[in-house]
This record gives C-alpha cells, sequence and structure tokens, in this order.
C-alpha cells in the first residue's frame, strides 16, 4: 500500500477532501475522462487519506474493462486538490501506463496503486476549513444506472 500522508488541518478534512473529489469526478460518469475510460466509482478509503476510483469502458465498448486505481490525497507531503485528480485521470488517454498492485482486490479486481498520476500542491489544506459539502464522500455504479452512495 503506498504511503499517502494525513490531511490534518482539521478534524474532517478528510472526509471534505473525499467528498470534494467525488463531486469533481461524477460529470466524467456521463462523458470520459480519459478515451476510452468513464468514471465508474469513487469510493473513499476509509483507513487512509486516499479514494479509490473505478474506471470502466463504458456502454458502447466491445470489450468492457474496468481499472481500479487508488489515488492518494496526499503526495510528496502536500494535499492533492480535485482538479489534479481530475487532470491525473485525463492523462491516462496520453499513452501507456503501467500500475503495480497494491495487493488487495476491490469488486474482485486487483486494486492498483495510481499515485503516480497525481501531485501534492503547496497550500495548507484541501478544505481551507469550509464546512461539510452537501453530498456524499463517493459513490459506486454496481450496475450502470445504479449508483451506490456512500456517506
Amino acid at each position: 500500500m503506498p504511503v499517502t500522508g494525513r490531511l490534518t488541518c482539521t478534524e474532517g478534512c478528510l472526509s471534505r477532501a473525499q467528498s470534494a473529489v467525488a463531486a469533481a469526478l461524477w460529470p466524467y460518469t456521463g462523458t470520459p475522462i480519459a478515451s476510452p475510460y468513464y468514471v465508474r466509482g469513487c469510493i473513499p478509503e476509509p483507513d487512509d487519506a486516499a479514494v479509490i476510483v473505478a474506471l470502466w469502458t463504458g456502454p458502447n465498448a466491445r470489450e468492457k474493462r474496468n481499472l481500479f486505481l487508488i489515488l492518494p490525497l496526499v503526495s510528496g507531503g502536500l494535499p492533492v486538490p480535485p482538479r489534479s485528480v481530475v487532470a491525473g485521470l485525463m492523462r491516462l488517454g496520453h499513452g501507456t501506463r503501467l500500475f503495480g498492485s497494491v495487493g488487495r482486490r476491490f469488486d474482485g479486481k486487483p486494486l492498483l496503486d495510481g499515485g503516480g498520476l497525481v501531485e501534492g500542491e503547496g497550500q495548507p489544506c484541501l478544505c481551507d476549513g469550509a464546512a461539510e459539502p452537501p453530498g456524499p464522500r463517493g459513490f459506486y455504479f454496481e450496475r450502470p444506472g445504479e449508483p451506490t452512495r456512500h456517506p
């Protein structure tokens, strides 16, 4: 499992950061984030400053493929903002990437280390001490059109 670090500005910072990443990825459930991949889920990691991002090749693909990447919310000791998560995933469409397994599985598939896709930025905190954003900390489509919300 990659070492990700901690989000420590406030007690609810991790929850707010995971909610912000889920909100940033939600629009890519209906449009590809990186050809041919759509976002199928953004699942909060309960014990780590990370999210699991589930990608799939979409409803029209002949060969259905799924990727499950664990993305840290702290990289190099700096917080990873949601826009960096989105930008990192968009780079998947620009060349071949090799991901190592973290030794766990999600939905029966290997969980891959996506830490190389994201970079931390020099800001004090991801949430700026703001109130809890509306919406879930994550989501996952177990079946197309049926998201499961993660409170």
